[in-house]
């Protein structure tokens, strides 16, 4: 079959387009290059003037917003919009998979930064409407988080090699790294969307009106993004399971070839009748993975789709051969190992 073509599902996923509306979402409203320069994104310029000519730790003028806490809530604010700035930025590179190249270590940097203003916010004795604001960005901050972290998970560059590694070995016909490969990309995934979770409740309860007071980004925009990140993981989780049953059926009609060149047909068959349930559960997860999957993923849907689909006539087809053999009907035997031949080779041509 077309392994390179169906391996390269997961390859390809890595750094699938519809992640970048995720991330052109999540800052919205960066400022300019020239904004940046005069005042870092942060709220305050670099000298400590909040750009009226004031110092940010001025509290004789009675202005709330002097003090320390309101500069920490401002400068917190700033540092989320620079982590949320950051992962804009790295749209160019994810549109491109072959290219894909996503530091996380700049936007969780800014993160920090953001949590630790907030904690000295909230040592500094705030008022309640700032304590309130402090609880706010910290939800945002929340949400941020778990995206920078699945972002870095499904743009590794490792794990194009690993999927190298899962085809190298099927070419091979080595079964037993090949499942140890693809089982690994499942447990990198699965977590992922475990860890995205989180976002996926809090930014439902995200209060717009307060974010954007404090100049946040549209919560709309956030949502939308933080969906969209969650349906490519949904997607790569489905797609490397079934790379996974992939391995499951090639074994299962392995060993019912070896078995029927053994003259063993009751086992032979039951060893392919494996195999095509192996296939259709597979075909039925691809399907419910298929009607949620992002536009940039649909095609290696299909693909697969295709193939586990013929892969499955395959096993039916060499299950009544090995019966027929079974029964001494030769004629009928040969048949169906020929249609069963037909359907490997057109689930090679899959995605072709």
């Amino acid at each position: 079959m077309n392994r390179r073509r169906y391996l390269e599902t997961l390859a390809a996923g890595l750094a699938v387009g519809g992640l970048a509306g995720c991330l052109d979402d999540l800052q919205a409203t960066s400022r300019s290059d020239a904004d940046r320069t005069a005042g870092n994104g942060d709220g305050v310029t670099d000298d400590g003037d909040d750009g009226t000519g004031s110092t940010d730790d001025s509290t004789t003028d009675g202005s709330a917003g002097r003090d320390e806490a309101d500069r920490e809530i401002r400068l917190a604010a700033g540092r989320l919009n620079r982590a949320g700035a950051s992962l804009r930025e790295s749209r160019d590179s994810l549109e491109d998979p072959e290219s894909a190249d996503y530091d996380p270590e700049e936007p969780q940097a800014f993160l920090d930064e953001a949590l630790e203003s907030l904690e000295a916010a909230e040592d500094d004795d705030p008022t309640e409407a700032q304590h309130a604001d402090i609880e706010e960005l910290n939800a945002y901050a929340a949400v941020l988080g778990p995206a920078i972290e699945v972002t870095a998970v499904v743009t590794d560059d490792g794990l194009e090699e690993e999927v190298d590694r899962v085809n190298d070995a099927i070419v091979d016909e080595d079964l037993l790294t090949a499942r140890s490969v693809a089982e690994s990309l499942v447990d990198t995934f699965a977590p992922a969307q475990e860890t995205l979770e989180p976002a996926l409740e809090g930014v439902e309860s995200l209060d717009a009106d307060q974010l954007a007071d404090l100049e946040i980004t549209d919560l709309e925009a956030v949502e939308d993004g933080v969906r969209t990140l969650a349906s490519v993981v949904d997607s790569l989780v489905v797609l490397s399971t079934s790379l996974v049953s992939l391995v499951d059926g090639h074994e299962a009609l392995e060993e019912g070839g070896n078995l029927a060149d053994e003259e063993a047909f009751d086992e032979a068959c039951t060893a392919f009748d494996d195999a095509a349930t192996i296939y259709a559960d597979a075909a039925a997860s691809l399907e419910d993975g298929h009607a949620d999957a992002p536009e940039g993923l649909v095609a290696y849907f299909e693909t697969a789709l295709c193939q586990v689909g013929h892969l499955e006539q395959a096993a039916i087809a060499f299950n009544e051969a090995a019966k027929a053999a079974d029964d001494g009907d030769r004629s009928t035997a040969e048949e169906r190992e020929a249609d069963a031949e037909e359907q490997l080779e057109l689930a090679e041509a899959c995605g072709t």
